[in-house]
């Protein structure tokens, strides 16, 4: 990095409904970018298709981002600042009008109407994380950020109150982060050595939908 200023990821909600980048998006990040950052982030870009959390949200979750998001790293870049994506997915979070029903989460929860995955389905956005990095790889970024703060899907996760699953994804502490644990380890197996990768993590659990701070007991 030429400095220690870092763009931190701003919901800007200016790319397409599909997730395609748009030219309102490029020139915004761009410029935050031209005028000195050592490194600038994307905005949370949704790494499956129900997990979008706001209309406008940048994608990653098909190849037909792909297009976009080399544009838009090349642009970063091209001022001389590291390009990082920030992986995200909004679990029970993201609006039924945008991903078309029923969220989804760890487990059912009655207050958001999310529905819980299967196993098959935690399966699946393991491998979402990954690809979506790899995607990223593949369009030119220096790295990706995943999103496991502010009451998003790996945060619920992590969360007692909101895990109930009684697999190897809930239950312990261990088991309640095993998710990120097997996203961080696909990412370094299917990623180049120097392909940056950060975690984000919050204490903040949004009691507009998660369970009010009277009842916070046992952390994340």
């Amino acid at each position: 990095m030429k400095n220690r200023f870092m763009l931190a990821p701003l919901t800007n909600t200016q790319s397409h409904e599909d997730g395609v980048l748009s030219d309102e998006e490029f020139r915004w990040l761009t410029m935050r970018a031209r005028g000195g950052f050592g490194l600038t982030m994307t905005c949370a870009a949704h790494v499956q298709a129900i997990g979008k959390g706001f209309p406008g949200q940048l994608g990653i979750w098909s190849d037909d981002h792909i297009e976009g998001l080399s544009r838009l790293a090349a642009g970063i870049k091209s001022h001389g600042s590291l390009a990082i994506v920030q992986l995200h997915h909004a679990g029970m979070r993201s609006p039924k009008e945008l991903v078309g029903g029923a969220p989804v989460a760890p487990s059912d929860h009655h207050e958001s109407g999310a529905r819980g995955l299967s196993h098959g389905e935690v399966k699946q956005v393991v491998e979402a994380f990954i690809a979506a990095a790899e995607r990223a790889e593949k369009a030119g970024f220096d790295g990706v950020e995943l999103h496991g703060a502010h009451g998003y899907l790996l945060c619920q996760f992590f969360s007692a109150e909101v895990n109930r699953r009684d697999d190897e994804y809930g239950g312990s502490l261990a088991n309640r982060y095993q998710i990120l644990f097997e996203i961080i380890s696909g990412v370094r197996l299917r990623c180049r050595e120097d392909f940056m990768l950060g975690v984000r993590l919050s204490p903040e659990r949004f009691a507009s939908v998660l369970p009010k701070p009277s009842r916070w007991r046992n952390g994340l």
